[in-house]
Order: C-alpha cells, then sequence, then structure tokens
C-alpha cells in the first residue's frame, strides 16, 4: 500500500512485524508523513516518539531515543545539536529540502531521498541498529596491537608502561585503527565510526583527532609517528613498532 504526501510518496508494510523495544525519535513538520512513519515503525514494533521541528525538547524525546529519523525540512539545528553522538540519526530529504540534508551530511549517519519504500527504511533502521550493536560489543572489551593497550571503559591507552588519557571521540578513532593494525582505515569509516557521522571533503575534525592522538601515543626511537598517513584513503597504525624510551 503507498500513501502519498506533498511530493514524495512511502509504501506501507504491515507484514512481518519485528520483535524490537527500540525508541525512534521522529522530528517533522509534515503531518502525513509524521502519521505514516510513525504506523509502519509501530507496526513492525518500534517505540515511536513522533514530534513536529517546532516541539519543545524535552528529555522524554531526546535522551531517551535509541535512532532518530528527522525531516530534513524540519531539521532545526538544535534538535541535531542535543541529540548524543551515539545516536544513529536518519534524514529524509524529498526534491524540495535535498540540498538542505546535503548541508547536514556530516551531522547525520544516512540520509534517504523520497519517495523510497517502507522495505527501503526499515533496511535503513535496521543498519543504524546493527552499527550501534557492534560499537557497543566493542567497546566492551579491552583492545592490544603492537605495545598499546586501548581500555574503551575507561577511555585511557597503555603504550608499554605509559598510561595515558584519551577522549571519548580519541578512543573510538583509535579502536578503529587498532582493529586493523597496519591497514588503511578510511577517512570516512574514521569519521563515522569515531565522531559519530558521516564525513565530507571539508570536514577537518579528525585530523584534529588524529594529531592529538599522535602526540599522546608517542613516537618511535627515530622520532616517527605509529599512526601514518596513508593519502587519498585515511590513516594507519602500525602493528610493530618500538616506543621511544
Amino acid at each position: 500500500m503507498e500513501e502519498n504526501h506533498g511530493s514524495a510518496s512511502v509504501a506501507l508494510m504491515t507484514h512481518s512485524p519485528e520483535l524490537s523495544s527500540n525508541r525512534i525519535l521522529l522530528v517533522s513538520d509534515n503531518v502525513q508523513l509524521r502519521t505514516l512513519l510513525s504506523q509502519l515503525l509501530t507496526a513492525h514494533r518500534y517505540d515511536v516518539v513522533a514530534v513536529e521541528g517546532c516541539a519543545p525538547l524535552t528529555v522524554e524525546a531526546v535522551a531517551k531515543c535509541d535512532a532518530a529519523i528527522i525531516d530534513a525540512a524540519a531539521a532545526h539545528g538544535r534538535w541535531l545539536r542535543n541529540l548524543d553522538r551515539t545516536v544513529p540519526t536518519l534524514a529524509i530529504a524529498t526534491a524540495k529540502n535535498g540540498n538542505a540534508a546535503e548541508s547536514l551530511w556530516t551531522r547525520v549517519d544516512a540520509v534517504l531521498h523520497e519517495p523510497f519504500d517502507a522495505r527501503k527504511l526499515l533496511l535503513v533502521i535496521r543498519g543504524l541498529f546493527a552499527d550501534r550493536r557492534e560499537a557497543a560489543g566493542r567497546a566492551e572489551q579491552a583492545l592490544t596491537t603492537g605495545p598499546v593497550t586501548l581500555d574503551s571503559l575507561l577511555n585511557t591507552a597503555t603504550v608499554e608502561a605509559r598510561e595515558v588519557a584519551l577522549t571519548g571521540a580519541e578512543t573510538r578513532v583509535l579502536r578503529e585503527l587498532m582493529l586493523a593494525p597496519s591497514t588503511p582505515v578510511s577517512r570516512d569509516k574514521l569519521t563515522r565510526c569515531g565522531l559519530g557521522r558521516g564525513s565530507s571533503p571539508d570536514d577537518r575534525r579528525l585530523d584534529t583527532h588524529i594529531k592529538r592522538l599522535r602526540r599522546k601515543l608517542g613516537t618511535d626511537r627515530h622520532g616517527r609517528t605509529p599512526i601514518r598517513t596513508v593519502r587519498s584513503i585515511g590513516y594507519l597504525l602500525l602493528e610493530q613498532w618500538q616506543p621511544a624510551s
């Protein structure tokens, strides 16, 4: 079944409901879109909190959501600023607000252009939750690569006997590098997994975190950093290196 709202359409699919207790924040000024998506997600056993873009921010709507779907036309910056950086966020764009969605690319995990069918929407939502579960599972484990041991729960790294404190973003970026030692990791993946959002060509936040990580990990006996730049790709962490004494 397909319903039209404005210039876009969403095909409703109400069979094979999923067993899920995940709470999804839905922000849209389009009443029909908000209603259709609420019905679809509820039918698939998601707990939906649907609000207008101009609605007041509340703890219930922001702090307790597991994912967010934000209509690009109603994507007021305050919603994105107040969402936890680890909350998977999907922007919905129409032909009229596609440019707005693109401008938000660095602050969301995915952009879905209308018209789209229910199956595609549900696949994107499942992917967002799967990425979050994977990240949470990996964060619970200590990881060792060469002379570096990372404790994600404490946000600390030990380089041989020297312990250094890390920020949450530095911990996530370092973990991605340690999961693939001596292998280039793309800027996009490091930005998405480390900083919680997609990357753009002019996004330099990742470089700032890499610079700080290099300073904290230190250098080898020849004064070289174990975090190497791979031109046109991203960065890699050497698996075998000997820290300077």
